[in-house]
């Protein structure tokens, strides 16, 4: 099975979350959006990848936090089963080792639950399609933060400063700005 990219057919998600209110919340919010499907919810990662398979999903969104921080090892053995479901991995309050994880352990997407829903449904389509996405409250603030930092330098972000970034210079830059909490 193949991702629905561009195929006119509804993007198939599975929520994974301990909590049944919020992943009932998240399961009624996703199927508000057109062309998304809720093709399943569950509070068990055990047999995961045979779960996907059997409700061809394309996108898992998986909590982080998931009991003992199971979501990046329910993210892995996706990854490493070969199935093609991509991952969009969700979290409250990550840290630069969390984040680092989740994109170390096979998942294309980031998105903190403090997010917009629109945030939610762009990170939805952007997994399907194969496109990485971090968070855009994270990336806006570090944008504001390197347009500052450049001002204060005398330079020209443009030029000088050409706004391209690898992950982990933004993942540094976001925990260097509190944004994500300092590894214990």
């Amino acid at each position: 099975m193949n991702p629905q990219e561009g195929s006119g057919s509804a993007i198939r998600v599975l929520v994974v979350n301990e909590s049944g209110f919020i992943r009932e919340g998240l399961c009624k919010v996703i199927e508000r959006f057109r062309g998304v499907d809720v093709v399943g919810s569950t509070s068990c990662a055990h047999d995961l990848d045979a779960v996907v398979q059997t409700l061809c999903v394309d996108v898992a969104l998986i909590d982080a936090q998931f009991p003992s921080q199971a979501g990046f090892d329910a993210a892995r053995q996706l990854h490493e089963s070969g199935v093609e479901t991509r991952v969009v991995i969700l979290s409250v309050n990550p840290s630069l080792t969390d984040v680092r994880r989740a994109f170390q352990a096979g998942a294309i997407g980031f998105l903190l639950r403090s997010a917009g829903i629109s945030d939610l449904e762009i990170a939805l389509r952007a997994a399907v399609k194969g496109e990485m996405f971090l968070c855009p409250t994270l990336l806006k603030r570090l944008y504001e933060s390197s347009e500052s930092e450049c001002m204060l330098e005398g330079g020209n972000i443009g030029a000088a400063h050409p706004n391209c970034y690898s992950i982990e210079d933004m993942l540094l830059k976001a925990q260097h700005l509190g944004m994500l909490q300092q590894d214990s």
